[in-house]
């Protein structure tokens, strides 16, 4: 794993359960972790000149730590140069605890 290309900064958001004043039970994304990471994307697979998928989904490499090996496809997703990307696969990279990826597709905002 080459350090020098670890140069974009992300941050790992956790989803959490919150009540509110009448008990009414929402979600909410805090803060858990931030690092930097090598991003590789790819923006959907094509056959034939015909986009099958359209989305934008990327790939964030990072160094291991105890904090990412948590990390999970449900309860996370990443924050990296001003999008949000929610995790569809972690891939521990062999379990050789160097490097762990996170492939991730873009969020659709409803704006």
């Amino acid at each position: 794993m080459n350090i020098a290309s670890l140069r974009v900064p992300i941050l790992f958001q956790k989803k959490e359960i919150v009540t509110d004043k009448y008990k009414n039970q929402g979600s909410s994304w805090t803060d858990y972790f931030a690092c930097y990471a090598t991003i590789g994307s790819s923006t959907g697979s094509e056959t034939d000149m015909e986009v099958i998928r359209p989305e934008e989904t990327l790939d964030f490499t990072c160094r291991w730590c105890t904090e990412l090996s948590k990390v999970d496809s449900t309860h996370y997703r990443i924050l990296a140069e001003g999008r949000t990307y929610n995790i569809t696969y972690v891939n521990p990279m062999g379990y050789k605890r160097n490097s762990i990826k996170f492939n991730c597709s873009l969020e659709k905002s409803y704006e």
